[in-house]
């Protein structure tokens, strides 16, 4: 085949015993026992770019379907004949040569620019990451030139906010941009970010360091995201909100982590309002069905034998099961629950406060502002003075 190939016009082919990965290579390789398809899929994955041509022994011809499940252009069968593969080889070349002048790559595109973390293909890139659009590692593997390796992202923030509107501060216009430059001091030698507007809201995408399975447990990132939010809320009385997904190493697993975010955000937190973990949320399937009741009926006089029942639970074992698996007793989570409903009412609305607490549940408008204080820390009639943050 190598004098066959020589043809060719010079330098067309060269023997290359050790392509790299990202190389273009015209790989042919004998199909002599049907083991030999696994050894094909794996130079597939491994090569990406390459164009792979299997040469089929003549006892193994009835197994050439699996060319076509794998997607390859081409394929020979002994004994080889020089003037197909000749033919063969020079279609495969045609077409090759055809596609790389018609298309311009997001990694060729991506080098003409500036290499900062302001660039559009890094944005376009990490939007289809979490959309869950990236399908293939050469896609990662392109990013190289927009987003080294290390920046890749393994877990996802969905952050929300307001600004208390002080009277003797003035209005702060670009809030978006104070936050992530703040993020950027404090996480600065910690660890890499980025950001995105989605959806009106602000992701952190963030790499935190591989021997960590949760946010949670890395106490160097916990200490700087707390110090980010106390900065925020005392420099600049912008008070933010977040949830948090899991770890996902493999960067086409990190759509998930997004799902999970917005699922936490959602939610309760534990211990501290301005953050909510995925990992926290119970995946007892018992208990997810009485959240669910008490979501759909928030706006009812729920209590807690009426949920403990609806799952065939005593009311005894359902308060320290829900207690061990929420972070927090009954009473508290329905009230937590309820002051999140009142938010868009209080946002996007002119109803009174008495209509408000109704509307949601709360025996009179004194218990909900009451209650909205305790764990919000502002009265709802301060907060509906408030500046939502619209990331866009």
């Amino acid at each position: 085949m190598g004098y066959w190939l020589e043809e060719f016009p010079p330098i067309t082919f060269m023997n290359c015993k050790e392509p790299k990965t990202e190389d273009v290579v015209l790989i042919f390789y004998e199909i002599n026992r049907l083991f030999d398809w696994v050894k094909i899929n794996r130079l597939k994955r491994n090569y990406p770019n390459s164009i792979i041509v299997p040469i089929v022994t003549e006892h193994l011809t009835y197994s050439t379907g699996i060319a076509i499940e794998l997607n390859l252009p081409a394929l020979l069968i002994k004994p080889l004949q020089k003037a197909k593969f000749l033919r063969i080889v020079k279609k495969l070349y045609t077409s090759y040569k055809e596609k790389q002048a018609s298309t311009i790559t997001m990694l060729e595109l991506s080098q003409q620019i500036s290499q900062d973390h302001t660039s559009p293909f890094r944005e376009a890139f990490l939007k289809r990451l979490i959309r869950g659009e990236v399908e293939n590692e050469q896609e990662i593997i392109q990013s190289a030139s927009f987003l080294s390796k290390h920046c890749i992202p393994n877990i996802v923030f969905l952050i929300q906010g307001y600004i208390d509107m002080d009277e003797d501060r003035p209005f702060l216009f670009d809030a978006s941009s104070v936050i992530t430059n703040v993020f950027r001091q404090k996480f600065a030698i910690t660890a890499p970010l980025s950001f995105l507007y989605f959806e009106r809201y602000l992701l952190l995408l963030m790499r935190i360091p591989n021997e960590y399975t949760s946010f949670k447990h890395w106490s160097e990132g916990v200490a700087c995201l707390l110090e980010v939010i106390e900065v925020l809320k005392k420099d600049y009385c912008i008070h933010l909100f977040m949830g948090i997904g899991g770890v996902f190493q493999d960067a086409m697993q990190v759509k998930e982590s997004y799902s999970q975010a917005r699922k936490a955000r959602r939610k309760p937190p534990v211990q501290n309002i301005h953050i909510r973990f995925y990992e926290d949320l119970t995946k007892q399937e018992s208990l997810q069905k009485a959240i669910h009741y008490i979501e759909e009926h928030y706006d009812e006089q729920i209590t807690i034998s009426d949920v403990a029942k609806y799952i065939n639970f005593s009311s005894t074992h359902f308060s320290r099961l829900f207690k061990k698996e929420t972070g927090r007793n009954f009473v508290d989570y329905v009230a937590f629950t309820r002051i999140i409903k009142t938010l868009p009412y209080l946002r996007k609305y002119d109803y009174t406060i008495e209509k408000i607490s109704s509307i949601c549940g709360f025996n009179t408008p004194n218990y909900f502002s009451n209650t909205f204080k305790k764990y919000v820390g502002i009265s709802p009639t301060d907060y509906r003075n408030t500046q939502e943050i619209l990331f866009k």
